[in-house]
């Protein structure tokens, strides 16, 4: 029996939420600061004479909120990080290896009539817990487990919802039929295309490497260009986690037997701790010890 088959046998079809909205798997139902961007040191805060700037480069280093970045020019740019915590990024593709039960995951669905998704979900999001007091308005609902509509449902509508919505929770499973996932204390499932997309979209640097692709809007101070209170960055990478990584390039071809596969089991041990690491950076609960 899969994974899905056992969730299924054992949740009640349906099962009420507080506010009357109940989830189906496969259906999702109704039932009857002001920013104060400073400069480094003692810089105060920025004022007219301050200068827009956007560019593109790579990450060099970063400590604390504090970033070193090459612009495409050549020249070094240090970089505050913005106010807004959403305002920092980090995204990356991911493949099915790179999944962990308990992942925080979202995806965005647009409902029918009946309150059933029109179409499969075609993306799905990993993402890192954020603190909510950091965050602003319906900000929050990106991080908050539960299913969010675009638009507030009008009142005395009870109706099941429609248009788009935002279901975030802790993933259950994923097959090639579809996702499952805990959108707080409700269990829901959903269809998935057959060319699903997975994305890491983190809001730290965790994930952060040197040689990173970084896209920056800012201020500055003129006429130093080199030290920038960021409004957003946005940062990307070429690797895929969850793939498995090249073999080790230094193995010679006259090595014997013995010593390749005691390189290939090292190399699988790294990976594991790699994924495990990673996880946890994602909010997958530890595995508990025996």
């Amino acid at each position: 029996m899969s994974l899905l088959e056992i969730i299924a046998a054992s949740r009640p079809a349906a099962q009420r939420i507080v506010g009357g909205l109940a989830v189906f798997f496969g259906l999702l139902l109704i039932t009857p600061a002001d920013s104060s961007a400073q400069g480094f040191g003692n810089r105060p805060a920025l004022d007219a004479a301050s200068e827009i700037t956007s560019f593109k480069g790579k990450l060099v280093a970063s400590r604390g909120m504090i970033l070193t970045i090459e612009r495409e020019d050549g020249t070094e740019v240090m970089v505050q990080t913005p106010d807004s915590v959403s305002q920092l990024t980090f995204t990356a593709k991911a493949l099915p290896a790179y999944l962990r039960p308990g992942m925080l995951i979202r995806f965005k669905a647009n409902l029918g009539p009946n309150g059933a998704p029109m179409e499969p979900v075609s993306k799905l999001e990993l993402f890192a817990p954020v603190n909510a007091k950091l965050l602003k308005g319906r900000e929050r609902e990106n991080y908050q487990p539960g299913v969010h509509p675009s638009k507030p449902p009008q009142r005395g509508n009870a109706g099941p919802p429609t248009g788009p919505v935002t279901v975030v929770g802790n993933l259950m499973a994923l097959t090639p039929q579809g996702v499952a996932l805990r959108a707080g204390n409700v269990p829901v499932q959903t269809m998935t295309s057959p060319d699903l997309e997975l994305q890491i979209r983190v809001n730290n640097l965790s994930l952060a490497q040197p040689g990173d692709a970084v896209q920056v809007r800012g201020f500055y101070q003129p006429p130093d260009e080199t030290k920038v209170k960021a409004e957003s960055i946005q940062i990307t990478t070429d690797r895929v986690y969850g793939e498995t990584p090249p073999p080790n390039e230094r193995r010679s071809r006259r090595s014997k037997r013995g010593d390749r596969d005691k390189d290939e089991a090292i190399e699988s041990e790294d990976a594991d701790n790699a994924n495990s690491d990673e996880g946890k950076s994602l909010g997958a609960p530890e595995a508990e010890s025996e």
